[in-house]
């Protein structure tokens, strides 16, 4: 391990700063339907907006451009998370060493399956795991002091050298430049580890690669790496909507961690560094969109929030479905994996829910889809293909997805199905459960009309039950491992005809008139930009409200959507553009 003392020295002189991270409680959800009614808009932090527009097209202002909810978090300093470390040391240092920091046990990071949304509070580090990180970055010194001359690019190790790379490294993992105070501690830190001093009792002189070691070390351990810092410059203060501008420095951090989940790259840097960043956001965002890192970021946020990434994890009792197996799930992941990607970057928002578009290997075609395999598909190579237009559609009815709900010994397959549409696709806020659950026994031997009845207008169970039941029994001719039937386990006809609740309202036959009805509203668009913005604003704490009706308007969210809207915007890196450009994205309110 790394001496404390000699740790102590550099961080001992290392300033917090101001402010600090103020956490509010999540509120309660209360009682909504699904409103399909407009959403206003307002300006870009501290301008001014039309306040018309917004979802469905409506030209009622839910907001002003001064409305103070769209702002949406407070000044704060957070903690990065564990894949925001892991990816740190990757930008830092090399994928070598990121990877080995996972495989050796020393983060617990990388596992897709554990992530949740909102923004992925399995992956926070806490106060039980954060003495942890101490483990990380003296095994991350220890790699840079075994590797010296290729981590550092030191060929011949001399002290300039080391200290122009940690100047330069240091200024990676601050995400900032240096400010001349901070430069002198550092040198003088290195300068102290070169020259003969006492450490526990023994005359030592640190060689360079132990001096840089010892540096790394430090520098992986200092606040300025391990938090970010969204404090603003109070100087700059906006007013319509009042809130506290980012710094240029901060703005750099909130964009890269939100599009690629990695510090600032040096372009991105040194724009913020020039105070060129936030005159040209729209031109960094699109340069950042572009690259790979981004794409596949952004789809895993897209796969945790429809629970797609949970499909390795799904336990299916093997009596009801012996077809379903860790490699039949393992397909399935990768299927819905490159639908994400073929459909996020390569068509519009609303054919999440509308492709027929599907990549499937020879076991998902002939098994689960009960189509012929494409050509050229074998049991390993996944191959483009179009499905049925009469029975798939999108995200909706793809296998992973039916598949992914799970199953609670007090659930029905219609239960789950319909909570999942209405708050997952539509950003439903729905009454808090009253009612005890009555168990699968008592829906075993009854159709999904039947159960729908069960709990029909004079029941306790339907103000609630009526808000979801239509959308999971409208999903009737899909069994639990997403295979299509028309028949149901007991060989009875299935009828999946319903109507749907509230403004969504109106009858479908099935879920591919589902898929369609849930695309052409406003409720999918505005659910969409809602996710989307709760990402973006990475503390779970910071409640987004999805705009549901002109007495919900859920402000921030419906800035989101008319700028969406406004520029014609069609496509997911349409929704992305104008979320960075909100002003809850770039404003922060000013901490009591």
């Amino acid at each position: 391990m790394r001496n404390a003392a000699l740790f102590g020295m550099f961080v001992a002189a290392v300033s917090l700063g101001g402010g600090g991270c103020t956490k509010r409680p999540v509120p309660e959800k209360g009682t909504g339907t699904i409103d399909g009614g407009g959403a206003g808009g307002a300006g870009g932090a501290g301008g001014q907006g039309t306040g018309t527009g917004g979802a469905g097209g409506s030209s009622t202002a839910a907001c002003a451009a001064s409305d103070p909810r769209l702002v949406l978090a407070d000044q704060r300093i957070m903690r990065l998370t564990a894949d925001e470390v892991v990816n740190t040391v990757r930008f830092l240092i090399d994928d070598t060493e990121a990877t080995a920091l996972v495989k050796g046990g020393f983060i617990d990071a990388g596992n897709d399956s554990r992530r949740r949304f909102p923004p992925f509070e399995a992956d926070n580090i806490d106060d039980v795991r954060f003495p942890g990180l101490d483990n990380v970055a003296n095994h991350v010194a220890s790699y840079v002091q075994d590797n010296f001359a290729r981590v550092t690019g030191c060929s011949n190790a001399s002290d300039a050298c080391a200290t122009a790379y940690l100047e330069k490294l240091a200024a990676r993992a601050y995400r900032r430049q240096l400010t001349p105070e901070e430069s002198a501690r550092f040198t003088a830190f290195y300068a102290k580890l070169r020259s003969p001093q006492t450490v526990r009792g023994y005359l030592v002189t640190f060689s360079i690669q132990e001096a840089t070691s010892y540096a790394v070390y430090a520098l992986l351990s200092s606040p300025q790496m391990l938090w970010r810092w969204e404090i603003g410059d109070p100087s700059m203060a906006a007013t319509a909507p009042a809130g506290i501008p980012l710094t240029e420095q901060e703005l750099a951090s909130q964009l890269a961690f939100f599009l690629t989940d990695q510090p600032p790259d040096d372009t991105l840097r040194m724009a913020a560094d020039a105070g060129t960043l936030r005159a040209n956001l729209g031109a960094q965002v699109d340069r950042l969109l572009a690259l790979p890192s981004a794409r596949n970021w952004l789809r895993a946020v897209i796969e945790t929030y429809l629970r797609l990434n949970q499909v390795p994890d799904v336990s299916v009792d093997p009596n009801d479905f012996p077809i379903f197996t860790p490699a039949l799930a393992s397909d399935m992941e990768v299927e819905a994996r490159m639908f994400l990607d073929n459909t996020l970057w390569n068509e519009n928002l609303t054919d999440l829910l509308q492709s027929h578009t599907a990549f499937l290997n020879t076991t998902l075609a002939t098994q689960i889809y009960g189509v012929t395999a494409p050509a050229g598909a074998t049991a390993t190579n996944f191959v483009r293909t179009t499905l049925p237009a009469d029975q798939r559609s999108g995200v909706l009815t793809n296998a992973g997805l039916l598949t992914s709900r799970p199953l609670a010994p007090s659930d029905s397959l219609l239960l789950n199905r319909g909570l999942y549409i209405a708050s997952t696709l539509l950003c439903a806020s729905l009454p808090s459960e009253t009612q005890p659950r009555p168990f699968d026994s008592m829906f075993n031997d009854k159709t999904g009309q039947e159960q729908v009845a069960d709990r029909g207008p004079d029941t306790a169970c339907y103000s609630c039950h009526v808000q979801f039941d239509p959308y999971g029994l409208a999903m009737e001719n899909y069994d639990g491992v997403g295979r299509f039937r028309t028949v149901d386990d007991q060989g009875r006809p299935i009828d999946a005809h319903t109507t749907l609740p509230g403004l969504m309202g109106g009858g479908v036959k099935n879920g591919v008139e589902l898929a369609a009805r849930l695309a052409a509203s406003p409720a999918f668009t505005n659910c969409m930009a809602r996710t989307v913005l709760q990402y973006a604003m990475l503390d779970p704490a910071t409640t987004v409200e999805a705009p549901l009706s002109a007495q919900q308007p859920g402000c921030a969210t419906a800035d989101v959507v008319q700028r969406y809207q406004s520029a014609g915007g069609k496509t997911f890196t349409d929704l992305v553009r104008a979320t960075a450009a909100a002003p809850a994205f770039g404003l922060r309110k000013a901490a009591p």
